[in-house]
């Protein structure tokens, strides 16, 4: 595996890209959500490796089949060179005496460019354990947040400017719309933009309703507004049939985030169709209120690939959902909110 990635590397060098400092660094290189992990073969296999693989090998949430949320290669510090140090995202871990003071670093382009780092110090494997169980989502949160907020930087290289037009004419907002999100169908208050593929279809949906009150924000009305607008839009290939939330087998995941500093209710879960057929898939949204038309907006995307992975697909689509600027701050903010990159920061 080693070999074959380190191949890939060397391939990619041929890009390069500027950082802010003016060096100039080679192109990051690896997959999005693959992580390289260099840690000695002791720590590895000792409760320190096996914690690090149970944080970034875990399931992630709301997939039909099971997949990581981040894919891992290992290697050894002394495997750690120039083919491997220009990877996207590296943790490293570092146990000696001299680390009384268990510690964790944080930073960005180090070797490549756009690229994460963190490294993990500590005295021993037990102290290095206790800290990936105290701090381990922080750490994740850090990488899968970078990515995002990566993919929505490419992600303006490629851009459906009819639909976004159209979707800030009908609800005035403004989101980023992948380009190969094209086909288009129009309801009341509904929008909906697929590449209505075969194999891997992705989709994005945005609709609107009066806000009313704050009831409107809670797990069960989502849900229940959800399958009452996909049912009335979103048909499925047989007569009778539509889109709904899977709730039997698979119990959607409700969060009350921040966006832009503002409240935002994201949901995520497993959608099929009802009364017949069998497709589905992931879904996920961001629902938020415009305060200045007092509307409530929901914006969602959902993947249908069956036999395949669709981590990656979903993932896009989150990215493409945190780009959404409502009209109270259109004027307000030239850009989403995406973490500033710094280097060496604790």
């Amino acid at each position: 595996m080693i070999k074959n990635f380190a191949l890939t590397i060397v391939l990619s060098l041929m890009l390069f890209s500027c950082g802010k400092s003016g060096v100039v660094l080679p192109s990051a290189t690896g997959t999005r959500y693959e992580i390289l992990v260099v840690i000695d073969e002791s720590s590895w296999k000792a409760p320190s490796g096996r914690a690090l693989v149970a944080l970034l090998d875990q399931d992630m949430k709301a997939l039909p089949q099971a997949e990581p949320v981040m894919s891992i290669i290992h290697c050894q510090p002394k495997e750690f060179g120039n083919l491997l140090k220009p990877t996207r995202n590296i943790l490293i871990t570092e146990i000696n005496p001299r680390f009384e003071i268990p510690n964790i670093t944080y930073a960005r382009n180090t070797w490549s460019q756009p690229q994460t780092v963190v490294k993990i110090e500590a005295a021993n494997d037990s102290a290095l354990t206790t800290l990936i169980k105290q701090s381990g989502n922080k750490i994740l949160d850090y990488f899968l947040t970078t990515e995002r907020n990566r993919q929505i930087e490419i992600g303006k290289n490629y851009l459906n400017h009819k639909a976004q037009k159209e979707i800030e004419e009908m609800f005035d907002i403004q989101v980023d719309i992948p380009s190969e999100l094209s086909k288009v169908t129009k309801g009341t208050d509904f929008y909906w933009v697929t590449n209505d593929h075969h194999h891997t279809r992705k989709d994005m949906v945005i609709y609107s309703y009066p806000y009313r009150d704050k009831n409107t924000f809670t797990k069960e009305y989502l849900i229940a507004k959800r399958d009452s607008v996909m049912k009335a839009n979103i048909p499925g290939e047989f007569e009778g049939s539509y889109m709904g939330t899977e709730l039997v087998n698979y119990q959607p995941i409700f969060r009350e985030i921040n966006v832009n500093n503002t409240y935002c209710a994201e949901l995520s879960g497993l959608w099929r169709m009802f009364n017949g057929g069998s497709m589905g898939g992931p879904f996920y949204s961001h629902t938020r209120v415009d305060e200045i038309n007092q509307r409530v907006i929901t914006v969602e995307g959902f993947v249908f690939a069956p036999g395949t992975k669709k981590r990656n697909h979903i993932r896009q689509l989150e990215a493409a959902v945190y780009t959404v600027k409502l009209p109270q701050e259109i004027n307000a903010i030239k850009e989403v909110s995406v973490v500033a990159e710094k280097n060496n920061s604790k």
